[in-house]
């Protein structure tokens, strides 16, 4: 069985980031691996998250600064995937293997994380979106770790 934690969204009005996200029960130690494409600043968004797990006492590692970002994810203990624009995340993941290699992750245990885009993407499409679509995907396929599309907003 999968052990997932989806959220609507990474701020509440007035808190840091991911406050009110109960990450060090989630994620128990592991070191997660974060996947930052629904933005386009990767780097700054990569921190601004880092912060937030480091806040809980974990460690973070964003993926797009690893050589072979699909390996990492299939390596991966826990995974979280930030919010932004759900088009974008999907592109960005279908053109580095992402989705296989995330669903891999899951399959052998790793825990998967989301807040908005990255709740969208762990449906089976992600036609429930809001965002506007900025990028063409090659399709609208999810990762299918639940049997149902969410709204997060």
């Amino acid at each position: 069985m999968s052990e997932l934690l989806l959220l609507s969204n990474s701020t509440n009005h007035g808190a840091p980031p991911l406050a009110h996200a109960p990450l060090a029960e989630f994620y128990a130690g592991r070191e997660v691996r974060f996947v930052p494409y629904a933005l386009a600043d990767h780097a700054g968004y990569a921190d601004a998250i880092g912060a937030a797990f480091a806040r809980a006492g974990l460690r973070l590692r964003s993926i797009h600064t690893e050589p072979d970002p699909a390996a990492a994810l299939r390596a991966a203990e826990a995974v979280w995937v930030g919010g932004g624009n759900t088009f974008r995340l999907l592109r960005a993941l279908q053109r580095l293997d992402g989705l296989a290699a995330i669903r891999d992750a899951v399959a052998g245990g790793a825990r998967y994380g989301g807040a908005s885009a990255g709740t969208n993407l762990a449906c089976p499409t992600i036609r429930t979106t809001n965002d506007m679509p900025i990028v063409e995907p090659a399709g609208f396929a999810g990762l299918g770790l639940v049997g149902f599309q969410v709204n997060p907003h």
